[in-house]
């Protein structure tokens, strides 16, 4: 044994470049890359010295430079040449990347060993896989590193980014670093400590320079952005032979998000935090139900559970306990409850939601959402008062992004229809296609939910919506058109302040709803719908007229698809209105007799036919608006 550790070290001169041969040898065969150096020496029994060291993928931009790193190897690594550094100490180093069109230097760090190498088979469940991730980590840990004058850069067709780290340190306790934003002059330091070996640690990273920039890297074709003011984070392990346990807790300080699906504008959290229990088995992860996410004075209690087996399944649980309303408001991400900024209310308000879905039996989904309050009441408005549709006002009438019109819903329009004097057959046409349930329900209607979920989920599409006729109303009258989480999170909220307060009548929001939706190309409501296709009142449609206006309301511009070339509705649509009739009567807001015959007969008399028809073929009579 001493024969054989004195030949090695004698001779650790050439062991030493044999191995570094290995290593280049190695990451040339599993990444395409080519690995070299100017100089590769050893100091003393186990440091060795590496100076010029380049990575260059194939055919591409160098990646990395290292003007020079000292690296502590053991003598036994060295000779099975394996790079598990006991310490590193880099001066100088430079990452550079491009993704340009033609020009990318960093896709090989994503490249897979050739056919023929080896693969380890993949780990059997959740509690291996974590045991990998941190045995991994604590490797990384248990390696002792310093780093001087760092330069990152990274340059795509849009945004170029440049980063200097001077110094960065891990000791094997005690973490600490400085980065430099090069482009905004803008710095962050970072610091964290080593609580107990392989089962606490701490880290907190805190902005120093400038409130209003981003971090560097995130922001690739102005998909995301985020900045704050100082984020800590506390992990601590527990394992045992059947569970992988890991207690994570987070504290964030003016924590700014930018994502065009969040909001249009930065989602701001002034005080947020997190303390949650992960557990990994073999079979499924888990987010205990102790978890709580706080946003201000306000926590939310949350579980999460994903099964493997013996069927995957996906569970989800949000409970927030009672708490004022107004410490409930307060607590809502600024940018994303815009009109409600500044509203003040008395009351207490508390929310339920259960979720849970088994991928092999979509239809058996669970879904319950539940908002409590009691004595709510709204003692001033914010940004938009609610209740304002009570009273004639001005309706914004949007395509897509675009101001269409400006149209008066109120007694000064002369198409505007009060529900009094439409056929008693439209609204209920229109509420048992749209919305059966809309004068018992308080705005949401579950069922309609479940339904929706399961039938994306099913066709891996948003194939069905779930929106009640209370939420198309307040998207169309209050809230912008944006396709955001804000959006959708600010109508329900908003729904449910107005259903479950009584801010606005049943009647007066279907009376709203069907003067201010788009009937089709430019025409909205339902006095001009009616002069648009019939060249009638609203109290003249027939029962016939009532169920075609109700079938184009999802896609009101594809109309003329449904008539043929004399401007009569094609009987392909008899389906439709033998099932919405049938409909209409077993709720008793139809005779039966009023179907004996029932065909889906229908003809276009008002502008409606211009469309089409070809002008030289339609005789005259009458326009849809003035």
């Amino acid at each position: 044994m001493v024969s054989l550790f004195l030949g090695c070290y004698l001779f650790r001169d050439h062991i030493l470049q044999w191995a570094f041969s290995k290593a280049q040898t190695r990451i040339h065969d599993s990444y395409k890359a080519r690995l070299s150096a100017t100089s590769v020496s050893l100091s003393g029994l186990d440091e060795v010295i590496i100076k010029g060291l380049t990575l260059q993928p194939d055919g591409a931009d160098t990646f990395l430079r290292v003007s020079e790193a000292e690296v502590t190897l053991s003598l036994s690594d060295l000779i099975r040449a394996r790079i598990v550094p006991d310490q590193i100490r880099i001066n100088g180093a430079t990452i550079t990347i491009y993704n340009e069109d033609g020009r990318n230097n960093f896709s090989f760090l994503r490249s897979v060993r050739k056919a023929n190498t080896t693969v380890a088979s993949p780990p059997s469940g959740y509690r291996e896989q974590t045991a990998g991730w941190e045995a991994k980590l604590f490797r990384v840990l248990n390696t002792a590193f310093e780093a001087k004058n760092i330069q990152l850069n990274y340059q795509d067709s849009s945004i170029t980014e440049s980063v200097f780290i001077p110094s960065f340190s891990y000791d094997l306790h005690l973490l600490s670093g400085l980065v430099i934003n090069q482009k905004n002059a803008d710095t962050i330091s970072v610091s964290g400590q080593v609580i107990k070996r392989k089962e606490a640690y701490q880290c907190t990273i805190r902005h120093l320079g400038r409130d209003s920039a981003y971090l560097p890297f995130l922001d690739r074709d102005q998909s995301l952005q985020c900045r704050f003011h100082s984020i800590v984070a506390d992990l601590r392990f527990d394992n045992n032979d059947d569970a992988c346990k890991i207690n994570a807790e987070a504290y964030l300080q003016d924590f700014h998000l930018n994502h065009w699906r969040l909001a249009k504008e930065d989602m701001i959290l002034p005080q947020a935090g997190f303390k949650g229990f992960l557990t990994f088995t073999d079979a499924a992860m888990e987010l205990d139900s102790s978890s709580v996410v706080t946003l201000g004075s306000a926590q939310c209690h949350v579980f999460a559970r994903y099964d493997l087996l013996p069927d995957t399944t996906f569970t989800l649980g949000l409970h927030m306990p009672e708490i004022a309303a107004d410490s409930f408001f307060q607590a809502l991400p600024i940018g994303m409850f815009n009109t409600l900024k500044g509203i003040s209310c008395i009351g207490t308000m508390a929310y339920d939601l259960t979720f849970a879905i088994h991928t092999n039996n979509p239809d058996s989904l669970l879904f319950y959402s539940a908002m409590k309050q009691k004595n709510l009441h709204i003692q001033h408005f914010g940004a938009d008062n609610y209740a304002r549709i009570n009273m004639p006002f001005t309706y914004d009438a949007y395509d897509k992004d675009r101001l269409v019109r400006r149209l008066n819903i109120g007694p000064e329009n002369p198409y505007f229809t009060p529900l009094s004097q439409m056929s008693r057959y439209l609204p209920q046409a229109v509420l048992q296609a749209e919305d059966p349930s809309f004068m018992q329900h308080r705005g949401f209607y579950l069922d309609a939910f479940r339904e929706s979920i399961a039938k994306n989920y099913k066709e891996k599409r948003f194939a069905r919506g779930g929106s009640t006729i209370s939420m198309q109303l307040v998207k169309n009258v209050y809230l912008s058109r944006d396709k955001t989480v804000s959006r959708k999170a600010e109508e329900a909220l908003i729904v449910y302040l107005i259903e479950n307060l009584g801010l606005v009548p049943k009647e007066r929001m279907l009376e709203v709803y069907l003067n201010v939706i788009e009937w089709g190309p430019n025409v909205y409501g339902i006095g001009e719908a009616a002069r648009f296709y019939f060249n009638k009142k609203p109290s003249e449609l027939t029962l016939q007229e009532s169920l075609f206006l109700s079938s184009i309301i999802p896609r009101p511009k594809s109309f003329k698809y449904q008539f043929d070339e004399a401007g009569q509705l094609r009987a392909s649509n008899g389906n439709y209105f033998k099932i919405l009739a049938e409909r209409m009567v077993w709720r008793g807001v139809l005779e039966a007799n009023d179907t004996i015959g029932l065909k889906p007969q229908v003809t276009l008399k008002g502008y409606a036919l211009h469309v089409v028809l070809p002008k030289d073929s339609v005789v005259e009579e009458g326009d849809a608006t003035d």
